[in-house]
């Protein structure tokens, strides 16, 4: 197939599910209508009345009866920008019209079922009805649809439980399950359900007139269902002219006559209500239940097809408009409403039946004084306070500016608002925004009107030089903050903002360190290390500016002890030989036995069993490994360090690479990639290094039971991230590394990252660094682009906070990080794990 055919084809394909399931909408449908931005012209329930339309605020009624939602949405978008000029605009259905079937007959549930969609199967429709009343009494059910066709389907594989026909049953269709042949006439109707016995010279007139049914509820035909054929029969034959005589298994069908009611539409709810001789408009009010000052005073009725508006004053206080069988009536909830705009807010407006509509009326409701205005516009007309409104009016609020904008370290900040005419100083408004906050530099930025822009200087313990300082309505007033910012990486990584006078101490408390941790800093100028438990000394380092805080492990708070075929971690905070010892529950199954303990790779210690009783409250070094050995015949190989450890029960020498292969993907196995070396220590502590690099040679390296293999930690390359990334620090580099992989391997942007201005230095911090956008990328598959290159070892990516950011200042801070970063570490196995 050709290329263009099938992208074609594609094409039609995914247009499909479009063009099937596009949906018309229908009477009694409930529309939500939004406006972004504008949630006073958004509403959630627009009801589709009975003439197919719904109010839409500002714009008044559109029609949506048999539209599409997206016909809809463009109606309203095209007529909104009268008053929003850019507007988006979404129509969405909240609630769905029912569709109605009408079943009856030998089901458990008869009259009008509600589906949920346009169509449902039969067997479905079975189930909403309750089931079959008694499966054995039919074989079939006859379906009519509105155009008068007719289909019989056999029901017989119901009660064998096999599939059979299953047609689709759509919105109005009438299901009858008729009883088979019985000496009975079967009488279904909205009045009752019965079951007659036959008797020669039963007739519809007799069946009519034992049901007790009102002639004026009687419809204009009346269905007989005879051997799986409908038949009609008009109600006027069988009164006036001739009778319809029934046969046995006949089912009579009496539908209810609502041409003998008057329908309801209105915002109050909707209602059939049964006509009576003298029905007006007053009755039908009184029967909703609702109050004259609710009600809208334009009122329609539906008649033959005709509309009469009628105003509910003059019926109400003069002749009253009386009803006839049939007739619609519409009623609308009473809405008096503006939309109003301003600087404060936007919103509609409601007016009370009797309260005047002008702007002074306005003003007041929205709680405006007139001496605050300065302009008024009503559909972009000036006006003034006496102007009357319409409704739906839309009214441009102007106020008289007397405030300031207040941002940075204030302890409030905001716009701040003064009286109109009263004069704005700066000690003022430093009074109503309660003082500056703790991070406040000491300087001032002022931004008036024209965006001029003054700075001052300011000592927060005295501000009676800001009483002379005035300052014009409108302006911004920034407060600069000082940036306290402390970057923590290592074995914990973090950045944290800090508050003004604290310390060291304080910023690290949260973590519960103890002393086997290194603590090392670069505050401003001060650099150093200390252990963190001592507490005294890190209270008395105070922080300022940029803290930089490394957190190292130096001392392992765990040991592990292996014996043949088991393994056992002990952390707590001081280890003794007799914690050890119980912990493999000894030399057993022997009494004899010896324990080695190993520590930086080598032997530190040997104990036999003749020494154990003088040494079992030796305390045993953290981070060691203790081998205990009973004196039996060596039947394992123990595996530990950088790897999970394992021990593997073997009577004779086994290959390296054998016992280095046992481990699966899915464990903790070997660094090939960086890996260099390994080494075996023998019963007799003979130690050997061997060079795994010549996998080849590996083969001839036979390792004996009761040796030990340790695999060393390894060295790798690194990429260096930090700023606005959620684990700012160092990551594992890996060939192909691009700069949104590295990203994604710190945790990803935070959300106050500027991704339109992401630096990357190539050749070191002093060095000018690369500007990438990665602002439209960031979610999208890390694929190597112009914008997204790759990245190589000891390259540094730095996101910034803020895209106003001086490109020497971000030099100076990774200069800074690296120094700091390059002054403790000679080795990545010193930084191992700190990201």
């Amino acid at each position: 197939m050709k290329k263009g055919s099938f992208i074609i084809i594609l094409l039609i394909l995914l247009a499909l599910p479009i063009i099937t399931f596009s949906y018309n909408v229908r009477m009694g449908d409930i529309l939500g209508i939004w406006v972004l931005g504008y949630p006073e012209y958004s509403i959630t329930n627009a009801i589709v009345g009975p003439e197919g339309d719904v109010t839409v605020p500002p714009i008044g009624r559109i029609k949506a009866e048999g539209r599409t939602l997206e016909e809809i949405e463009n109606e309203i978008s095209t007529k909104m920008e009268s008053y929003i000029k850019t507007n988006k605009v979404t129509v969405g259905i909240t609630q769905y019209a029912p569709f109605s079937v009408t079943v009856l007959g030998n089901t458990n549930i008869n009259g009008v079922i509600n589906i949920k969609n346009e169509k449902i199967k039969l067997s479905d429709l079975i189930g909403l009805a309750g089931g079959i009343k008694d499966i054995t009494n039919s074989s079939y059910a006859l379906i009519k649809s509105p155009d008068g066709k007719e289909q019989k389907v056999n029901i017989e594989w119901i009660k064998s439980g096999e599939p059979g026909e299953d047609p689709y049953i759509y919105e109005n269709y009438f299901v009858l399950f008729p009883y088979d042949y019985t000496n009975k006439v079967t009488v279904f109707s909205d009045f009752g359900t019965s079951s007659l016995d036959y008797y020669e010279g039963l007739t519809l007139k007799t069946v009519i007139s034992s049901m007790n049914i009102p002639t004026n509820k009687m419809p204009a035909e009346i269905m007989i269902v005879r051997e799986g054929k409908i038949q009609e029969v008009p109600f006027d034959e069988i009164v006036k002219k001739e009778d319809y005589s029934l046969q046995p298994g006949d089912t009579v069908i009496i539908p209810y006559n609502y041409t003998n009611n008057v329908l309801v539409f209105s915002d109050f709810g909707s209602a059939s209500l049964d006509y009576f001789e003298g029905m007006g408009i007053k009755s039908v009010i009184t029967l909703l239940n609702v109050s004259l000052s609710e009600v809208e005073d334009s009122v329609t009725v539906v008649r033959e097809g005709e509309t009469t508006t009628l105003s509910l004053q003059k019926t109400t206080n003069n002749e009253d408009f009386f009803l006839q069988p049939g007739d619609t009536v519409i009623i609308n909830r009473f809405e008096n409403y503006v939309y109003l705009s301003s600087q404060e807010n936007s919103q509609r407006v409601d007016f009370e039946k009797q309260e005047r509509m002008n702007i002074r009326t306005l003003l007041t409701k929205v709680g405006i004084s007139e001496e605050n205005v300065e302009e008024v516009r009503v559909n972009n007309q000036p006006v003034n306070s006496n102007t009357e409104l319409k409704k739906g009016d839309f009214v441009q609020i102007t106020l008289k500016r007397n405030y300031v904008y207040l941002s940075g370290a204030f302890n409030t900040t905001g716009k701040v608002e003064f009286l109109p005419n009263e004069k704005i100083s700066m000690d003022k408004i430093v009074g109503l925004a309660g003082g500056f906050s703790n991070n406040f530099s000491g300087n001032l930025v002022i931004v008036d009107n024209s965006g001029s822009t003054k700075s001052l200087t300011v000592d927060p313990n005295n501000l009676t030089m800001l009483k002379d300082v005035l300052v014009s309505s409108g302006s911004t007033i920034i407060a600069d903050t000082e940036l306290r910012m402390a970057y923590i990486f290592g074995e914990f990584s973090n950045v944290m903002a800090y508050n003004q006078g604290e310390s060291l101490y304080e910023l690290l408390l949260p973590l519960n360190l103890d002393e086997s941790y290194q603590v090392r800093y670069q505050i401003g100028e001060k650099t150093g290390t200390s252990i963190a438990n001592e507490f005294d000394s890190l209270k008395n380092i105070l922080l300022e500016g940029k803290a930089f805080v490394e957190i190292s492990k130096i001392a392992p708070d765990q040991i592990i002890v292996y014996k043949a075929g088991e393994t056992q971690v002990i952390q707590q905070k001081n280890v003794r030989l007799i914690d050890v010892f119980s912990s493999v529950n000894g030399f057993s199954p022997v009494d004899t036995g010896t324990i080695a303990i190993y520590q930086n790779n080598e032997v530190i210690k040997t104990i036999n069993s003749e020494e154990l009783l003088n040494n079992l409250m030796m305390e045993v070094p953290k981070g060691s490994y203790v081998v205990v050995q009973p004196e039996v015949s060596g039947s394992y190989i123990a595996v530990l360090g950088n790897i999970s450890p394992k021990s593997l029960r073997t009577d004779v020498p086994m290959s390296l690479v054998e016992i280095l292969s046992s481990y699966d993907l899915t464990s903790s196995a070997i660094d090939w990639k960086n890996q260099e070396s390994i080494f075996i220590y023998t019963k007799n502590n003979e130690e050997i290094k061997v060079d795994i690099k010549d996998v080849e040679s590996l083969r001839n390296v036979l390792v004996n039971p009761g040796s030990i293999v340790y695999v060393p930690p390894a060295e790798e390359q690194v990429v260096y991230i930090f700023g606005e990334v959620t684990k700012p620090g160092i990551i594992p580099y890996n060939a192909g590394m691009t700069v949104l992989d590295a990203i994604l391997k710190a945790g990803n942007a935070s959300q106050s990252a500027q991704l339109t201005t992401v630096y990357l230095f190539k050749d070191g911090p002093e060095n000018p660094p690369v500007t990438l956008d990665l602002s439209g990328i960031i979610n999208a598959a890390p694929v190597k682009t112009g914008m997204n290159p790759e990245v190589k070892p000891k390259d540094i990516i730095y996101i910034p906070k803020n895209t106003l950011t001086n490109i020497v200042e971000v030099m100076s801070t990774v200069q800074t990080f690296m120094s700091f970063i390059n002054a403790g570490f000679d080795t990545y196995a010193n930084v191992s794990g700190l990201f």
